[in-house]
């Protein structure tokens, strides 16, 4: 206690010795702070947009206008939704024939769909299709699925399936893919067997051009809500 006292002397000099203790321990703080990585300001980690290419856009938009023309366009004022179909696969042409489309509607979306006519019932419930020798497959789809419809007539029998969400498992990129590969296709996982085919080059085609008319709707934020 005589240190001390010694040390800060007077009552005047306990208080200037108290403040400076003060300063001192405040300084160390105020040093430790800086020193704690939960004060150091956090790093941006927000990612960076890439700027908008004017020369790209505006040829993609050119693109855009010139493909839609081998396309059939049909927008629902009251869904608000569009759908394009390809000239070449209008039903009058694809109706009686093994088919696989791609269908696309105003925002870019896409799904596949086959479609198997017959005088047999094939009661398919997914399609593999193999290019090269790669081999893809589709997601099975039940007959009670409301993604799987059949109808008869005349005779005739028609099966078709709607593969959403994803279900194609990589058959419409690999298609869009192709170049001169032959396509070959089965409808498969019926109790009546299989239907073999290979794809015409005009429905190959046809799913190059809806493939790529996706991919320029959605680089280009084209709405389709006009024609």
């Amino acid at each position: 206690m005589e240190k001390i006292k010694n040390f800060f002397g007077t009552t005047k000099g306990k208080v200037v010795g108290i403040f400076v203790v003060l300063i001192i321990i405040g300084g160390i703080a105020s040093s430790d702070d800086k020193k704690s990585p939960s004060s150091e300001s956090p790093k941006s980690t927000a990612s960076t947009v890439a700027p908008v290419d004017p020369a790209k856009l505006e040829a993609d938009k050119a693109r855009l206008a010139e493909i839609k023309t081998k396309f059939t366009y049909k927008y629902d004022e009251f869904e608000q939704k569009g759908w394009y179909t390809a000239k070449t696969q209008d039903p009058g042409t694809t109706f009686n024939s093994q088919v696989l489309q791609l269908m696309v509607n105003n925002k870019g979306y896409t799904y596949l769909v086959d479609r198997y006519y017959g005088s047999d019932w094939l009661f398919h419930t997914r399609t593999e299709v193999k290019i090269g020798e790669a081999l893809y497959k589709t997601d099975d789809i039940p007959s009670y699925d409301d993604n799987n419809s059949s109808w008869n007539s005349g005779g005739s029998v028609w099966e078709s399936i709607s593969y959403t969400a994803d279900r194609d498992n990589g058959i419409i990129k690999a298609i869009a893919e192709s170049g001169d590969t032959p396509v070959k296709v089965r409808f498969a996982g019926g109790s009546a067997g299989v239907k073999d085919f290979t794809l015409t080059k005009r429905d190959q085609q046809a799913i190059k051009d809806a493939y790529e008319l996706s991919n320029l709707i959605k680089e280009t934020g084209d709405t389709g809500t006009t024609k």
